[in-house]
């Protein structure tokens, strides 16, 4: 599920909120509550990532100012897990501006349909590596390496609050867990990083379509509720959730601000997750890169130069050029030869023995574009030194350890000379 840079941040941002409020008022209700709320988080995670076949997820949300809506979105995403694929519409409604835009994913690329309406075009985007076709069209959050961490915070931010909440379990085994704080229940330090968020992302943005109001004194979650259901097995079917937040502008206006959320995971196992057909539309056609590796190493082989400089009478002076020639470069060897050449003027700076034919290795840390090289002077002097290839840029960084001249400023940086 993609969403817009704005949405992620309006429904990240409330729903951590209100996941621990959710969070705490299982809780303080019962260790048992509170276990039940995280088995079924984890177990619909595992899941929906790895266990389930095929589902949807149909989710929406509405922002309001004072009552007023101003902005809302409903994306319906379908997932085969069996053919890691992905379909995903949205519309979005941000003050009176409608957007709607579609999206498919599965191991070959993704496409996207350009959201203006008054251009129907496709972009297809198609993967060249091993490391894109396998990534999963959905991600377990409990398995990230943080998320122990974060489980462990949630449960210190509970603290001694005292709510109830309601589990109920019905006769088929289905569960319902509901709750709510009011204002003078939330711990001051949520308020105190809700006000620093809140204020991070809204309070001093310039955006002029940005619909959200921009608090800046006396920010407070003034409450919350939510309500989860699953089946007997403890997968999630429905979250609804509200929270409320209270500010002033800085023109002194009071803003209630509140974020409600629906959430459903249905057609288990019965969902359809269509690619679409576009033999009869326009298309823009691009190949994904792996920006991890080399493309083509042998389009950086060729002459790069950087400018020999000298500090002359309080100002800065070209007193000739370094060369770097690459002779032959893969994703794993780079060989070739380095000189100077100074303005006739300028030649006492010469020591005599500027020219190296060096080879090396690339790899260094992990890294592809790295690496180091040994090299040999025209006087059979040994040397060694240090080499970056620029991704997808026509220039390299050279420089070989206690060699330069230190009378001279030579900045390590070289272009590709082009024809």
């Amino acid at each position: 599920m993609k969403l817009k840079k704005k949405t992620a941040m309006v429904i990240s941002f409330t729903v951590g909120i209100m996941m621990f409020a959710t969070t705490a008022m299982a809780e303080v209700a019962s260790k048992s509550g509170y276990d039940q709320l995280k088995d079924s988080l984890k177990y619909t995670a595992e899941n929906c990532t790895s266990t389930l076949s095929n589902f949807t997820v149909d989710a929406s949300f509405v922002v309001k100012d004072n009552g007023n809506t101003i902005m809302s979105e409903s994306l319906i995403n379908k997932y085969d897990i069996s053919k890691n694929s992905e379909e995903s519409t949205n519309t979005s409604i941000k003050g009176s501006t409608k957007t709607e835009s579609y999206s498919y994913r599965d191991k070959s690329g993704y496409i996207t349909k350009s959201p203006n309406a008054n251009e129907n075009v496709y972009y297809l985007t198609e993967y060249s590596n091993e490391k894109d076709k396998n990534r999963s069209v959905l991600e377990n959050p409990f398995k990230e390496d943080k998320a122990a961490d974060i489980e462990k915070i949630a449960d210190a931010l509970v603290g001694n609050l005292k709510d109830s909440v309601t589990v109920t379990e019905k006769q088929d085994g289905t569960k319902e867990i509901s709750g709510s704080l009011n204002n003078t229940q939330i711990p001051t330090l949520i308020n105190a990083l809700t006000s620093f968020q809140f204020k991070s992302s809204y309070g001093n943005t310039n955006n002029s379509e940005d619909v959200i109001p921009k608090l800046t004194k006396n920010i407070f979650v003034n409450g919350i509720k939510g309500n989860m259901t699953t089946d007997k097995n403890g997968l999630i079917k429905t979250i609804l959730a509200s929270g409320t937040l209270n500010g002033t502008d800085k023109t002194g206006t009071e803003h209630q601000v509140t974020l409600e959320i629906l959430v459903k995971i249905g057609d288990i196992n019965s969902t359809t997750v269509t690619k679409p057909d576009l033999s009869k539309e326009k298309v823009v056609k691009n190949i994904e890169k792996d920006y991890t590796k080399l493309t083509n190493p042998q389009k950086y082989e060729g002459k790069y130069t950087s400018d020999i400089i000298v500090e002359d009478d309080d100002k800065f002076t070209k007193i000739g050029e370094a060369i770097v020639n690459i002779e032959k470069i893969d994703n794993k060897t780079i060989t070739g030869s380095y000189s100077k050449e100074y303005l006739k003027e300028y030649e006492n700076y010469a020591n005599g023995n500027e020219s190296v034919k060096f080879t090396g290795t690339l790899g260094e840390n992990q890294d592809n574009f790295s690496g180091k090289f040994n090299g040999t002077t025209e006087s059979n002097e040994k040397v060694s030194g240090d080499i970056y290839i620029q991704p997808n840029n026509a220039s390299i960084y050279f420089n070989i350890g206690n060699y330069e001249n230190p009378n001279v400023i030579l900045d390590g940086t070289y272009r590709k000379v082009l024809n």
